[in-house]
């Protein structure tokens, strides 16, 4: 034990330097103390500080959309606002009236006491397409706040939009281009894929398909086949079926029942290789076919596939 105390005692010199050292500590606590007091106290340093964030919020509106103004911003702006030339004013020429919010003009916004910091606000927000469609949409803009909102509250007024109207401005837009220029009739017998681009709703694939399925059926023989295209919705065929017709018969192609082999017959898109090799057989085996009612005695073909393909058929004693 003595021996440790031999190493914690001090002698007369250490002793002097570790009570100059313990002094020196408590002055620079005491110094210390009274700065951050006098700080606190201190309202130029505040004021600073307020007009710091200030200006940090005026040169960032776009970036702090929910932010909301503090009343230390507001009340500092007043302050600014009033050592400006004319800003005394137009406070003294505050004025409520009733309004609508939606594209009023900046002067109007100002009579409402608004300053320019917060009417670039709004004026923002309407140019990136926004609109008030009830009254709290002005309480969410975050340059208006609480107290302000309440003293406008009572007379804004927003005229509401009628689906009718929207509807209407949405119809012109898609088919503006239409109604200025409305297709003529066109005869898909005979037109090109010029003629049929200028029908709404058909593109350049889509015309080649349907002047492609006119060589392989034949030719049209009623507007209703173009249901039959590929591609031709029923939305589109109710856009194009009053602008186009069939009034040139005379060049669809025909086929002579009783000559045409079975594999030829059976690329018709109305009739499948089964049914053509049945139609051959039969004519075969009972003889060349007369009529149309002929078809109906082989007994496996439909009404609704004899029916499409008779306006295609020709037959030995046919004079067409």
């Amino acid at each position: 034990m003595k021996r440790l105390w031999t190493y914690l005692r001090f002698n007369k010199t250490e002793q002097n330097g570790f009570f100059v050292i313990l002094v020196i500590i408590i002055l620079f606590s005491i110094v210390y103390s009274l700065v951050r007091r006098n700080d606190k106290k201190d309202p130029i340093a505040h004021q600073v500080r307020v007009f710091e964030q200030s200006f940090h919020d005026s040169t960032g509106l776009v970036d702090y959309p929910n932010k909301k103004f503090s009343g230390a911003d507001v009340d500092l702006e007043e302050k600014v606002v009033a050592v400006q030339p004319g800003a005394e004013s137009k406070k003294e020429g505050t004025k409520l009236f009733y309004f609508d919010p939606n594209n009023l003009p900046t002067d109007d916004w100002q009579k409402l006491g608004l300053s320019a910091k917060q009417i670039a606000v709004i004026k923002n927000y309407e140019r990136k397409g926004g609109r008030f469609k009830e009254k709290s949409d002005v309480k969410k803009m975050y340059s208006i706040n609480e107290k302000l909102y309440s003293k406008l509250e009572p007379y804004i007024s927003i005229k509401k939009e009628t689906a009718t109207a929207s509807r209407t401005d949405k119809t012109t837009l898609l088919y503006d281009k239409f109604e200025t220029s409305k297709a003529e009739q066109i005869d898909i017998n005979i037109c090109d894929t010029n003629a049929l681009m200028s029908l709404k709703g058909i593109g350049a694939i889509l015309a080649k398909r349907i002047l492609k399925y006119k060589e392989v059926l034949g030719g049209f023989c009623r507007i209703e086949q173009l249901k039959e295209v590929y591609g031709v919705t029923s939305e589109t065929y109710d856009l194009i079926k009053d602008n186009v017709m069939v009034s040139n018969l005379e060049g669809i192609k025909k086929i002579n029942i009783n000559q045409i082999d079975a594999n030829s017959l059976g690329k018709h898109p109305y009739l499948s290789p089964k049914d053509a090799k049945l139609i051959v057989n039969y004519r075969d085996q009972h003889g060349n076919y007369t009529n149309i009612e002929d078809l109906t005695k082989i007994g496996t073909l439909s009404d609704l596939a004899i029916a499409k393909i008779a306006p295609y058929l020709i037959f030995e004693n046919d004079s067409r």
